[in-house]
């Protein structure tokens, strides 16, 4: 049987090894923790497979270069926009065929530019793990000042770069996580830091970038996807069916319905009953009673509510508001 991507992942250095300078892992059992996790992303993410959240994240932070590496065994809706200058970069080691990256399929040879003005959207598998490199502004503007070559618009999106360029650029982030396990005391020399700095730069700077077209389907489609999220999110403790949304956007049922299985893989009423379920997952942690949290969101049928909410997120909405109620007492 194959290793599971979160699996994969390395979540302690090696036994007798103290942890490395700059260096977090951490493994998550809630969407929203994992989220949050990221600082300077202002992300959100919204489960959209049930059977509960399995996530992990590891971070390295080099000074004006920091990685991550996340593996996610849920299929997660993230929306997310960094600071203005940040280029951040995702470089896949496990995608499943399923994603969707601002609005176009995501495939492991292409590089995932997350920097942009209107920030990013990306449906992910549960077979997930991306790497992820974050550059300061001012080694930002040495590479690709914005305004200029292959980042002129400034716009999240996918891009074809050189095969070889790009596998580089996946090794050296490898070795440096592997680094951070085996020999951590190298990342306390400050000299050795920049030299990995200078190493990850120099890999960035090979990579000859071109902006990939997604066909004019997938353009509509998540046009589409993303305005449904803007209304629903004006409106969570109404939120509005799938006919009223349909008469706002001025599509027929149908073509809505193939925007969502295109891009979220998940029909708009499946779509709705997540984001609904999420917010009451948030809720119940500072609810004061399950009941409040459930029919702020609208639902009324208790009994249909549970097991949904279980379905989604592998337990019970009781379960969820005692382990949070559990600090306070």
């Amino acid at each position: 049987m194959s290793q599971h991507p979160i699996s994969a992942i390395h979540l302690q250095p090696q036994p007798g090894v103290g942890p490395a300078l700059g260096f977090e892992s951490a493994m998550y059992s809630d969407v929203d923790e994992q989220a949050a996790a990221l600082t300077g992303w202002n992300q959100s993410y919204l489960q959209l497979s049930g059977g509960g959240f399995r996530g992990a994240i590891q971070r390295v932070d080099l000074g004006p270069v920091r990685l991550f590496m996340e593996g996610l065994g849920s299929t997660v809706y993230q929306n997310g926009q960094l600071q203005p200058g940040v280029l951040a970069l995702g470089v896949p080691l496990h995608c499943d065929g399923n994603s969707v990256f601002c609005g176009a399929p995501s495939r492991r040879d292409l590089l995932h530019i997350f920097s942009g003005h209107s920030g990013f959207e990306f449906r992910t598998g549960n077979d997930h793990v991306m790497m992820g490199l974050e550059l300061d502004p001012e080694l930002t503007n040495t590479l690709y000042p914005w305004g200029h070559g292959a980042l002129a618009r400034n716009e999240a999106g996918l891009r074809a770069t050189d095969p070889q360029a790009m596998e580089s650029l996946r090794q050296v982030m490898l070795m440096l996580f592997e680094t951070a396990h085996s020999a951590p005391a190298m990342f306390s020399l400050p000299a050795l830091r920049a030299g990995m700095v200078d190493t990850l730069v120099e890999r960035v700077a090979a990579l000859n970038l071109a902006a990939t077209n997604a066909d004019s389907s997938h353009d509509v489609h998540w046009q589409l996807v993303q305005q449904t999220r803007a209304l629903v999110q004006g409106q969570l403790h109404q939120a509005p069916t799938v006919g009223a949304l349909c008469m706002e956007l001025g599509v027929s049922r149908r073509t809505l319905q193939n925007a969502f299985q295109r891009i979220l893989g998940v029909s708009p009423l499946a779509y709705l009953r997540a984001i609904r379920l999420g917010a009451v997952r948030q809720a119940l942690k500072t609810a004061s009673s399950v009941t409040e949290a459930a029919t702020d969101m609208g639902f009324w049928h208790f009994g249909h509510f549970a097991k949904d909410y279980q379905a989604m997120f592998g337990e019970l909405p009781s379960q969820t508001h005692k382990r949070y109620l559990l600090p306070l007492q």
